[in-house]
């Protein structure tokens, strides 16, 4: 079965981002892995993109 997962430093978390400033990586975030290919390596993104949005259902009838 293909997992995500995600690695970091509970300690040293934080999210920089702001309103006039929103594109900013969380720190503390070592690695993330999405379908088996690593997505954040040593805090930075590695360029992949292997997963894909989820979108929410329509309620049923």
């Amino acid at each position: 079965m293909r997992g995500d997962v995600v690695i970091f430093d509970y300690n040293s978390i934080s999210a920089p981002a702001t309103r006039y400033n929103p594109k900013q990586f969380s720190t503390g975030i070592d690695y993330v892995i999405v379908n088996g290919q690593i997505v954040v390596d040593h805090g930075k993104h590695t360029g992949v993109h292997p997963g894909r949005a989820l979108r929410r259902s329509k309620p049923g009838p």
